[in-house]
């Protein structure tokens, strides 16, 4: 499974959209930072980061290009087939994506958090304590988690459904509008359902991280991950294919 993670990361690592929507991603946060640190100062510049990692656009920027990159052709080239020819099993080729899309995806943010702490460390009108910088960061990286589990609940979709583009179409989902349907409900029935859901629990739990509490919210959220991947092995080692 090495030498499988190995080839798959150099040939991501070759995909032209990956670096297009970082640079978009960049241009939106800075953006986003510019306008914060000019109406708030530094308060503006931890508001613009969290909106601007917060909304749809940025789910799109990073995560559509992160999902197409590993699984895109995973289908249609017949690719699969041939690394099952070889001896690896249906559970290892769905662990060796995803942790394909994970670090991809960790290392797009790994980028965001260098530029972000270097522009904190280099401007002097910007004063952050090490608390709301520790706080900034780990903002940053649960943001990474839910943006990898949008992709493992879209790859669950694909592995199920055989079509990679119901897979793009679900990540285009889950990344630009599941807030704003738990929103409509809730505005219409007045039932937070949101608050159980995958995004949520993660909120929540930077809520609880920010006031000094057990973020045990983390702990159901990565049950949803494991159940996502339990029903694509599941549906998975079922599926025949033509070789």
């Amino acid at each position: 499974m090495r030498n499988l993670l190995r080839a798959d990361l150099k040939r991501i690592f070759r995909i032209g959209l990956i670096y297009e929507g970082l640079l978009i991603a960049m241009t939106y946060i800075s953006y986003a930072v510019l306008e914060g640190v000019v109406n708030d100062g530094s308060i503006g510049l931890i508001r613009g980061v969290q909106k601007s990692l917060s909304g749809g656009p940025i789910s799109l920027f990073i995560v559509f290009p992160t999902f197409y990159a590993v699984f895109a052709h995973e289908l249609s080239s017949k690719s699969m087939q041939i690394v099952l020819g070889h001896g690896i099993t249906r559970d290892k080729l769905i662990i060796a994506k995803l942790l394909d899309a994970a670090i991809m995806l960790f290392c797009l943010y790994l980028f965001i958090i260098a530029v972000t702490v270097l522009v904190i460390n280099s401007e002097s009108a910007i004063v952050l304590s090490t608390q709301q910088q520790i706080n900034l960061i780990i903002f940053i990286i649960l943001r990474w988690f839910r943006h990898f589990g949008y992709i493992v609940f879209s790859a669950t979709i694909m592995y199920i459904s055989s079509s990679t583009v119901l897979g793009i179409i679900a990540c285009i989902a889950f990344s630009a509008v599941f807030k704003l349907v738990f929103d409509l409900i809730e505005f219409f029935s007045s039932f937070s359902l949101y608050d159980y859901t995958f995004d949520g629990l993660l909120d929540w739990a930077y809520t609880g991280i920010e006031i000094g509490a057990v973020p045990w919210q983390i702990f159901p959220a990565i049950c949803y991950i494991l159940a996502a991947l339990t029903i694509t092995t599941y549906f998975f080692r079922r599926k025949e294919f033509d070789f």
